[in-house]
């Protein structure tokens, strides 16, 4: 698939009810097919209630994608930290990676979890806040090289 430019939407959102394991799983197994076919790349990282995702796609359908999230009732309080249009996908082989923050490497993991802090301490997130913008960055690009779940 070659594209010249992808839009990369960052959200964060508090789930609205206690999610089991199968829960999660059923989550990712329908990320994973839902985004195969739309052409949508990204990660879900879940965190004591909290989810922090990337979706990276052509912009409709990372649109489509997200109104669903919106929609789906399992989301609450969400925030869209950042919607840009990037030359690559950060996740070009990931349908939907998954992880912890337990499970990352430590650049990612302190960022992934200041950005949790400032979620629950405030309930907000902006993109105009350099700290916001440092730590997606941050997190972003610790990602070179790494292998999830998917």
């Amino acid at each position: 698939m070659q594209e010249n430019t992808i839009t990369q939407l960052i959200y964060l959102s508090s789930a609205t009810g206690h999610l089991a394991a199968d829960d999660l799983k059923q989550i990712l197994e329908s990320s994973v097919r839902n985004n195969g076919g739309d052409g949508i790349t990204g990660l879900l990282i879940y965190h004591e209630g909290a989810f922090f995702q990337v979706l990276e796609g052509p912009a409709q359908v990372v649109a489509v994608c997200f109104d669903r999230i919106e929609a789906d009732a399992r989301h609450g309080r969400i925030i869209r930290m950042i919607e840009r249009q990037v030359p690559a996908r950060a996740f070009p082989a990931w349908r939907m990676g998954f992880a912890r923050p337990e499970e990352l490497g430590e650049e990612a993991r302190a960022a992934a979890l200041s950005l949790y802090d400032i979620y629950s301490e405030s309930g907000s997130l902006s993109a105009t806040v350099p700290d916001v913008r440092r730590l997606v960055s941050s997190f972003l690009n610790s990602f070179t090289g790494l292998s999830l779940k998917q």
